[in-house]
């Protein structure tokens, strides 16, 4: 297997597990990079360009940084308009605009299916870059987004009538920028913070807890989910990424057979641009949701950090 090189520069890479490579390129500044793509997940193009552009960007604000630019990764049948393209890449550009980058350039390639993602750059303090294992005893979780949106995608798939009602709230919250939630984050003192996507959340929760050496305790009624999904999980043709989360990640779990199978299930959704999970001290937990109210930004407290009990998780 590929190792860091001995660089002491190198902050975070391959020996650590955490939402992004950080590289220390001056005394006290480092570089965020990051990288994300996929097929499309909705039918606009301009919406599927922004969200992959959310997406991708996620992970630089997971760790505390600020987003200066990205470069394009496409790929693209030759067979396919061009022109849905051009809205592709003007959904990712202006999501980028709205986040204060630029997009600086990009490679293209053919494909049998439209792909479309960013390699992402940004710069943090390296004092005050946020990593996965800061978590401490008795801080509270917070979230900031509901959760299911890969089961809500694809119960809609082939279902007009259902998408027209479950997907306006879904692609809404997928198109928000973590960006205050980690700028609040910093100015609350925030312990730990990921983000929630590909591993849903048990998985993120899981490596939070491992690389903090805790157990997160997480109240599974106050987990926010997307309206009616919890109803959609039986007859959604579930992904093969929640089946191969559950699969890998079960075991992270003290305590599963607390949950209804279907909650359980939403719990390893994967999330495409999902949620912000911090850990923060009880005065800084309540300062940060007090300051996302007032920035028009929702968000939950979950849960709470306890000693290291045998398991990753557990639901109470």
């Amino acid at each position: 297997m590929f190792q860091d090189s001995d660089d002491e520069n190198m902050l975070v890479g391959l020996r650590e597990s955490d939402d992004a490579a950080v590289y220390e390129v001056a005394d006290g500044m480092s570089v965020i990079q990051t990288v994300d793509f996929f097929p499309p997940i909705v039918d606009d193009p301009w919406t599927y360009g922004a969200i992959s552009a959310a997406n991708a960007m996620s992970d630089v604000y997971a760790m505390g940084g600020d987003v200066k630019f990205g470069l394009n990764i496409v790929g693209w049948p030759e067979d396919l308009d061009t022109t849905y393209l051009q809205e592709v890449l003007r959904g990712g550009a202006e999501k980028l605009l709205e986040a204060g980058a630029l997009v600086a350039g990009g490679h293209t390639v053919k494909s049998q299916e439209p792909l479309f993602g960013l390699s992402v750059s940004g710069l943090v303090q390296s004092e005050k870059l946020v990593r996965t294992s800061g978590a401490q005893l008795n801080d509270l979780l917070v979230i900031t987004k509901p959760i299911g949106t890969g089961v809500a995608l694809t119960a809609c798939k082939g279902n007009a009538e259902l998408a027209s009602s479950l997907l306006p709230a879904v692609i809404q919250s997928m198109l928000v920028l973590n960006q205050k939630g980690s700028e609040t984050g910093l100015r609350c003192n925030v312990s730990a913070m990921t983000d929630v996507t590909g591993f849903g959340l048990v998985g993120h929760a899981a490596e939070m807890a491992d690389q903090s050496n805790v157990t997160l305790v997480i109240r599974s009624g106050s987990v926010p989910l997307f309206a009616d999904v919890i109803d959609l999980v039986d007859n959604s043709g579930l992904s093969g990424g929640l089946g191969s989360n559950k699969a890998g990640l079960l075991k992270k779990i003290g305590n599963p057979d607390t949950l209804s199978s279907n909650l359980l299930d939403l719990f390893f959704d994967p999330q495409t641009s999902g949620p912000l999970l911090l850990s923060l001290a009880p005065p800084d937990a309540t300062e940060f949701c007090n300051e996302m109210e007032s920035l028009g930004q929702q968000c939950w407290i979950i849960g709470e950090v306890t000693e290291f009990s045998g398991s990753s998780i557990l639901f109470d």
